[in-house]
């Protein structure tokens, strides 16, 4: 069966498919980092993750963020989100594909628009956060032209061991 793949703004209806994507993204984190999954719910608490999953619509809204999904056959099975850290400058968050998403390019596809829709709201430099055990979404950023800076926001010693703060300039 031929694959219908894409990428495009979230609408109303997408956010429980995305906060569905943005909990399977939890549970990956914790299976990747094995016996140090503890980083994975000190990052984020359980309150802080269901408040967060609860203000995704506004805190990524348009137009200072956006949120970006990839539609296979229709269905939500991936997504990417921005916000805006200052005038110049937003973060890439959240991007996770689902396992029946895997392979197909969507985290490449999601990342390249996410730059552009960045790029054209005016911001000059992208910023993001990963876990140093996320081989695949490294090589991703570093093709990007995303490269490796000091934290960009107060996140406690313990937790910046396990991250890797990347940022890349956006074309004008």
């Amino acid at each position: 069966m031929e694959q219908n793949s894409e990428i495009g703004p979230a609408g109303p209806d997408d956010f429980p498919a995305i906060r569905a994507l943005c909990n399977s993204f939890i549970d990956w984190c914790r299976s990747r980092y094995g016996e140090n999954a503890w980083f994975v719910d000190r990052y984020y608490t359980p309150e802080e993750w269901a408040a967060l999953l609860d203000s995704l619509p506004r805190i990524h809204s348009a137009p200072h963020g956006e949120i970006l999904v990839a539609r296979l056959n229709g269905k939500v099975v991936g997504c990417v989100m921005m916000q805006r850290i200052d005038e110049h400058t937003c973060e890439m968050k959240r991007m996770f594909i689902s396992p029946e998403g895997r392979g197909l390019g969507l985290g490449r596809r999601l990342a390249e628009n996410i730059v552009r829709v960045a790029a054209e709201r005016g911001y000059a430099t992208m910023r993001l956060d990963t876990g140093r055990n996320h081989d695949e979404a490294l090589s991703l950023y570093r093709s990007l032209g995303f490269q490796e800076i000091a934290p960009y926001y107060d996140a406690p010693p313990e937790l910046c061991n396990h991250l890797i703060f990347m940022e890349a300039p956006l074309a004008g």
